[in-house]
């Protein structure tokens, strides 16, 4: 992994170099990936700067905008005039029925898969789940690390697992800091939008218990998720993730301040601006996403949720915390829980910090990378913290 931070304010360079370094840069660091000691392009230097070599020397292909069509049987329709295909269901571990397809709109496609528990019947409507993964993983990685599926079996719930290719990014990450995919009905956005409208359309599903969360590169679009479509998400659940728009902070470089934050994601929702509840979940050791990410998170959507309460920041939305608690988890851990109310005491933010963990998915299966086992179950918190905030 790498260890040394980037301090992009030392650096001494034109404008258009220094974009160009930090794009280079956003495709190769994230997250917490082992990196042998970077090696210099063969004449590629800028004044001072060694540029790094790209894993396998080319930049990552953007994804395809030409509609298509995928495999299986079955279709819907989708966000942005997409479809979406269901492929068959696979026999698993669990009782309930697994599914997967390719979701395609003008913005380009996407896999999916996704598992329906054994008690579900249709007609009767059930809450859904989008999770997205981190970089370096995939849709099955993170189902196992989070244990996702085995939670929707015992809560009746569906989940649906947005992938992202190599082809999108070479290091699997959903590009959460690229401007055309921080907005509504462009980009990567309208193409999870799209998969979640298709589960919606061909499963019976609650509209007002409709979720997202993810981690790391995941969680940070979860957020953009939450900024550009709050009147499909009930809320949002950020797992070592960043705020809205936020940059190279996850680099450790520059970071857009969080009222500023807070502002773009107000102006993201448009129209649809409402206060809309997130979770924030954070290791304190974290040293790939350093945990000032979280405090800045907080404070983004403590001041995004006070702009659509109504429309100004008047502190109509409190910025002191409404509780804290220090508990310890089952494994031994130490963490606090530290919530947030609107003006009218009722909750809207909880901000979850476990004090020994690093780049990790809290209280995650041992079978897979960046899992804590030991602390607090971050898959049950979130789905509980969901549970209790319905869209109204």
């Amino acid at each position: 992994m790498l260890r040394r931070r980037l301090d992009l304010s030392r650096l001494r360079l034109p404008l258009a170099p220094l974009l160009a370094l930090w794009a280079l840069l956003f495709h190769l660091w994230w997250p917490g990936v082992n990196l042998p000691s970077i090696p210099t392009l063969p004449g590629g230097t800028l004044p001072g700067v060694t540029l790094p070599t790209l894993p396998g020397g080319t930049l990552p292909t953007p994804p395809t905008t030409a509609p298509g069509t995928g495999t299986g049987t079955g279709t819907g329709t989708g966000t942005g005039g997409g479809m979406g295909t269901p492929g068959p269901a696979p026999s698993g571990p669990l009782s309930g029925k697994y599914f997967s397809g390719n979701y395609t709109n003008a913005a380009g496609t996407r896999a999916y898969t996704g598992y329906v528990p054994s008690t579900y019947h249709a007609g009767t409507a059930v809450p859904l789940i989008v999770a997205l993964h981190g970089c370096t993983q995939n849709a099955d990685v993170f189902s196992k690390q989070t244990q996702l599926d085995n939670l929707a079996e015992s809560k009746n719930f569906i989940v649906v697992y947005p992938e992202q290719p190599s082809s999108a990014n070479n290091l699997q990450c959903w590009n959460w800091f690229q401007a055309s995919d921080m907005q509504r009905n462009q980009g990567e956005p309208t193409i999870i939008a799209g998969i979640t409208q298709w589960v919606q359309q061909n499963y019976t599903i609650d509209s007002k218990r409709t979720y997202v969360e993810g981690f790391s590169a995941g969680g940070a679009m979860a957020a953009v998720m939450g900024a550009t479509y709050p009147d499909m998400y009930s809320a949002i659940g950020v797992g070592s993730g960043i705020e809205y728009n936020g940059g190279t902070a996850a680099l450790g470089g520059g970071q857009l301040d969080a009222t500023q934050a807070g502002q773009a994601a107000y102006q993201a929702m448009g129209g649809y601006a409402r206060i809309l509840p997130a979770l924030v979940f954070h290791g304190q050791q974290d040293k790939t996403v350093p945990v000032s990410n979280a405090t800045y998170l907080v404070k983004q959507w403590l001041t995004t949720d006070d702009l659509a309460d109504d429309g100004s920041i008047n502190g109509s939305i409190p910025t002191a915390p409404a509780s804290t608690q220090n508990q310890v988890s089952a494994g031994g851990q130490p963490y606090t829980v530290t919530t947030y109310h609107d003006g009218h005491g009722q909750e809207i933010l909880q901000y979850w910090l476990v004090a020994n963990m690093e780049h990790a998915w809290s209280g995650g299966c041992s079978c897979e990378s960046y899992s804590y086992p030991s602390g607090p179950d971050e898959t049950r918190a979130m789905y509980d913290f969901f549970m209790n905030h319905a869209k109204p």
